[in-house]
């Protein structure tokens, strides 16, 4: 069971670096969130504005990271 948690665990950080590093990633994990929010709620203008408020978010994110 050990190792199952530790294999896990080294599984989840390797991909966490690779989503920080590669920004493909980031976009795509963006358009998936999307388009599971647009199917799950039916209404294309409550994802678009979703949309809005994850890159606000995003943009404001970095842009504190990097006065860090």
């Amino acid at each position: 069971m050990e190792k199952l948690i530790q294999g896990t665990s080294t599984k989840l950080k390797e991909l966490l670096a690779l989503f920080q590093r590669q920004r493909q990633v980031r976009y795509g994990a963006l358009v998936v969130y999307l388009l599971i929010w647009l199917f799950s709620s039916g209404s294309l203008s409550t994802t678009i504005w979703v949309g809005v408020g994850v890159g606000l978010g995003w943009i404001i994110g970095r842009d504190n990271k990097q006065e860090d």
